[in-house]
């Protein structure tokens, strides 16, 4: 059995497309694209608040990659 915040489908299944991951504070963003066309797929945190935040919803546009200290820009 995993105690783990990463999904199992991210541990178990084998593709071959390449990850993006950016960190922010207390986590790490998942997206896909780059430049102006970044979306997030997923987020990964040991905070449940984090999972209520409009900022990191899943399909929403990620301007800027954020830094490590702070937010983002998010459309």
């Amino acid at each position: 059995m995993l105690y783990t915040v990463v999904s199992e489908y991210d541990i178990f299944l084998s593709d071959s497309k390449k990850r993006n991951y950016a960190d922010v504070s207390g986590g790490k963003l998942e997206y896909t694209g780059s430049g102006r066309n970044r979306k997030i797929v997923g987020l990964f945190s040991t905070d449940p608040k984090m999972y209520l935040c409009a900022d990191y919803e899943p399909g929403k546009r990620l301007i800027k990659l954020p830094k490590s200290d702070g937010p983002g820009m998010f459309i």
